[in-house]
């Protein structure tokens, strides 16, 4: 397995003081979009779009509509989203988040 996952981050779900982690997929012009994990078994996983709130030191929910990619940034995306499901295992997955304290 060759996971390449650039950068995980603390992200703060939106209207909550809760922080989960989130997978960068792709960053351009202070905006980031997010992979992030279901925080418990009555949420979905999610992808968001992001700007880093740097004094706190954590990602949070921006109101936008676009996020501009070029071809490049698409294939990175669709790299990383393939490894994070089809490429592994249910199992494979659950033991990788683990591993990085996201499970």
């Amino acid at each position: 397995m060759k996971p390449c996952i650039v950068r995980k981050v603390p992200f703060r779900l939106p209207g909550t003081t809760r922080l989960v982690w989130a997978i960068i997929l792709a960053e351009r012009e202070g905006l980031s979009l997010l992979f992030i994990k279901s925080p418990d078994d009555s949420r979905s996983h999610q992808i968001a779009i992001a700007t880093e709130n740097v004094p706190e030191r954590v990602f949070e929910s921006v109101n936008v509509s676009s996020f501009p990619v070029e071809h490049a940034d698409l294939e990175s995306i669709g790299v990383r989203l393939q490894t994070l499901g089809n490429g592994l295992t249910e199992d494979e997955i659950e033991e990788f988040f683990k591993s990085e304290g996201l499970w």
